[in-house]
């Protein structure tokens, strides 16, 4: 079962940026069961050599969703 989504935030790819639906854990933004962001830098979670990086400034609750 998915959980619900009660955030957005842009996530900077090899192709420019792309926004998407987050909820979060107490240590990490998720966007699916196998794609996390750590909330103190924004690094994705268990690929440190990766170019994929959240924006936390740019997080957001969603309006009108259930948190």
């Amino acid at each position: 079962m998915s959980k619900v989504k009660t955030h957005t935030g842009t996530i900077i790819i090899k192709d420019g940026e792309k926004t998407v639906k987050l909820h979060e854990t107490p240590t990490t933004w998720c966007v699916g069961q196998r794609e996390t962001y750590r909330k103190e830098d924004g690094r994705r979670s268990g690929a440190p050599f990766t170019s994929r990086r959240l924006k936390l400034a740019t997080i957001k609750p969603i309006e009108g969703g259930t948190a």
